[in-house]
């Protein structure tokens, strides 16, 4: 989904380029309330990366590629997760030429902010609606993956159509809203499974973590709770 430069007016790119600065300062704003976990960022920016890696033609100047927005929404928060999304596509752009460094802010608005903020949306969405149908339960975990790949398809449909938007603002030919949404929204469902798998490894890891835990402090409690109180 990366749009390369030349294809563009230079008018698009600068409104897109200007909203995506807004939308991250604003996300560098909302930052400064609570404590960020800059190391699951890091790691996060790394997988992300690897999974852009992965990059494929798709149609026209345009390919595709595991985006990963809605999962690092989910890990860190959408503030949190659009501005390692924005760096990720940077290093892509000066690093590798994926991406336009021109057009640069209209990826960033295509997929780190747009498909960012779709995804996390979404699946927040999805699972209010199963808490209202349904109290939380030990079925909890797997109302959380399917929201996950509900909104990782969600948000490559959004940047579809914001990518699609954007190139008929900027003067590209090619691109036909009854051929893009056909490809993106089978492409999603690729999205969709890497999201839900991936968010079920992190749970069934945490929950591993958590029973290892349980084991080393129970027999530590127990020993604590038995021995005899010490004289001052």
């Amino acid at each position: 989904m990366h749009i390369p430069d030349g294809v563009l007016d230079p008018g698009t790119l600068v409104v897109a380029g200007a909203m995506s600065t807004g939308a991250l300062v604003w996300s560098a704003r909302e930052l400064r309330r609570g404590h960020q976990r800059w190391g699951v960022a890091l790691g996060g920016a790394g997988a992300v990366l690897v999974f852009h890696l992965a990059d494929v033609p798709f149609y026209g100047p345009y390919t595709a590629h595991v985006i990963g927005g809605t999962l690092l929404a989910i890990a860190l928060g959408p503030w949190l997760a659009m501005l390692t999304m924005a760096a990720v596509l940077a290093l892509e752009a000066l690093a590798w030429g994926d991406g336009g460094i021109a057009a640069l802010g209209v990826n960033v608005l295509v997929m780190g902010v747009v498909g960012v903020l779709a995804g996390y949306s979404a699946y927040r969405g999805v699972l209010a609606l199963a808490a209202r149908r349904r109290p939380p339960d030990a079925a909890a975990g797997w109302r959380a993956i399917v929201a996950a790949a509900v909104g990782a398809w969600v948000s490559v449909m959004a940047s579809a159509l914001t990518l699609v938007a954007v190139s008929a603002a900027g003067g590209a030919s090619g691109i036909v809203l009854s051929q893009v949404l056909p490809h993106h929204a089978a492409w999603g469902v690729l999205e969709a499974v890497a999201t839900g798998t991936a968010l079920a490894i992190g749970l069934a890891w945490g929950r591993h973590g958590a029973r290892r835990r349980g084991r080393v402090r129970g027999p530590v409690a127990a020993a604590s709770k038995d021995a005899p109180a010490m004289a001052p």
